[in-house]
């Protein structure tokens, strides 16, 4: 499951990449009087930088447990890392409409990003407790 974090958050950072010329060749300011707009596109490319750089990270963290309960926490966690990825995507896809208003895809993969990364450090600190008092 770490593994498939540090892919996803590869290609995450790759797809940052492709959206940040996207964002230079095609959907150009000068073409976008909506100011409103362009800082929802541009929000939405930095979420994705953001959660392909917690990705990457989420990687780095091993969690050694002989609890099963644990393992589940930390498969969920990550889990919750990769579906926030999907989420940006997508919000970055639809959600830029320079209203400001229903951009619940944005912030669903915050919240889910967060409860990742909470989840994810809750099993991390329970593991070493675990682990220290065996």
């Amino acid at each position: 499951m770490r593994k498939l974090n540090l892919y996803f958050g590869i290609l995450l950072f790759i797809v940052f990449l492709i959206s940040g010329w996207y964002m230079k060749n095609i959907f150009r300011p000068e073409h976008l009087n909506d100011l409103a707009a362009r800082m929802e596109i541009r929000a939405n490319h930095i979420y994705i930088l953001f959660i392909s750089l917690l990705n990457i990270i989420g990687f780095t963290v091993d969690i050694q447990t002989q609890s099963s309960w644990l393992s589940r926490i930390d498969k969920g966690s990550r889990l919750l890392l990769i579906a926030s990825g999907i989420l940006s995507l997508f919000a970055f896809v639809i959600e830029h409409s320079g209203t400001l208003q229903n951009r619940s895809l944005t912030f669903y993969s915050v919240v889910t990003s967060l409860a990742g990364v909470v989840l994810l450090t809750f099993s991390y600190i329970l593991s070493a407790r675990i682990n220290r008092t065996v």
